[in-house]
């Protein structure tokens, strides 16, 4: 070997050493974004989850918790409300359609 392979090569060594710690610079940087993108993700799941919940359970919870009682002390019932709907002109219809929801056809 010569003196100008030996540079040559010796040049190609710092160049790859150099090559390799950008590298790993830029591995440890992607690294920690796709962390924080994986954190984002979970945490926008459970936020969309909890809101489901929230959006599926806030009428049940409203009708058992704040109207039912409402409902019993009056004596409100179903034939209550349906001789109710009867009594509103206009509103035959709906009395029709409530009757053959009830008789099942």
């Amino acid at each position: 070997m010569s003196m100008t392979e030996e540079t040559q090569l010796g040049h190609d060594h710092g160049e790859m050493k150099d090559l390799l710690t950008t590298n790993k610079r830029l591995l440890e940087e992607n690294n920690k974004l796709l962390k924080k993108i994986h954190r984002g993700n979970v945490i926008q799941l459970w936020t969309r989850i909890a809101w489901y919940c929230i959006l599926i359970g806030l009428p049940f919870l409203l009708y058992f918790y704040v109207l039912e009682p409402y409902f019993t002390a009056l004596g409100a019932n179903y034939e209550l409300f349906k001789a109710g709907i009867s009594e509103i002109p206009g509103l035959k219809g709906l009395d029709l359609l409530l009757d053959s929801l009830t008789s099942g056809e």
